[in-house]
């Protein structure tokens, strides 16, 4: 979350006395009227990871979760900005986590994603790699935006798992999807096949592993402005200006 306070001494003499007696009310619709603005997909914040604020550089990719994370709560004079947590969600990772490398001063190494997680859970990785879609496979599933599909993460843990128990006979005809033949994790090279997770194809003459994931080590990312930032700029250029207004705004009427 982003705290920032603001003094209405530093514009009040600008103001006559009745002006000055609906300040409250006003600083409560300027932030109101902010709060609205800041928050959501199409808000402020999301603009300045899109790059739509020339102050901030823009993400390489923005995912519509990461700009519907913002949120907003407002108690009169006090506006609370922040990040969507597990508390706002069902499943997946929060924004929160996988957020704060690049803008809440953390590390910059890549979060782990719940496959990720799976996969360190069960020691079918080493500490320092990470999972890399080899999206030439024919099972490995692409969103519109290039992104893996959920399913093919969760039909990945499902092979890994239905292998692990022998659910699978060796040699399975089966190749509809990733789950229907075995699929195997090597932590480490092993032979010909480099460190990663392969699932069995077979056909009429043979049998093979065809790579899914390659085990790599743990990329970085370019630090990012922080979330206080990007919030403190947004505010700087609103918060006298729409006080300012609201006042004048109330006076009126």
């Amino acid at each position: 979350m982003a705290k920032i306070i603001y003094d209405f001494n530093e514009i009040k003499r600008n103001f006559n006395v009745y002006e000055k007696s609906q300040a409250k009310f006003a600083g409560k619709r300027a932030l109101t009227r902010l709060g609205k603005e800041i928050k959501g997909r199409n808000g402020l914040v999301a603009k300045t990871y899109l790059g739509k604020d020339p102050k901030f550089t823009a993400f390489k990719s923005a995912v519509p979760f990461t700009l519907s994370s913002t949120y907003g709560i407002q108690q009169g004079l006090n506006l609370t900005v922040g990040v969507k947590d597990e508390k706002a969600i069902t499943k997946g990772n929060p924004a929160s986590k996988y957020l704060y490398p690049p803008i809440g001063g953390g590390s910059t190494r890549a979060y782990d994603t719940l496959f990720t997680q799976y996969l360190r859970n069960r020691s079918l990785i080493n500490k320092g790699d990470y999972p890399f879609a080899v999206t030439a496979n024919r099972f490995i599933k692409l969103k519109k935006n290039n992104k893996i599909t959920p399913s093919t993460y969760y039909n990945t843990i499902l092979g890994l798992a239905k292998t692990r128990d022998k659910d699978i006979k060796a040699r399975s005809n089966k190749n509809g999807k990733i789950q229907d033949a075995r699929v195997i994790a090597f932590k480490r090279d092993k032979g010909k096949f480099k460190k990663g997770i392969y699932r069995e194809v077979t056909n009429k003459k043979t049998t093979y592993l065809s790579p899914l994931f390659m085990f790599k080590p743990i990329p970085t990312q370019r630090p990012q402005a922080t979330f206080y930032r990007r919030v403190k700029s947004i505010a700087d250029d609103r918060v006298f200006k729409y006080w300012t207004e609201e006042i004048k705004q109330l006076a009126k009427q």
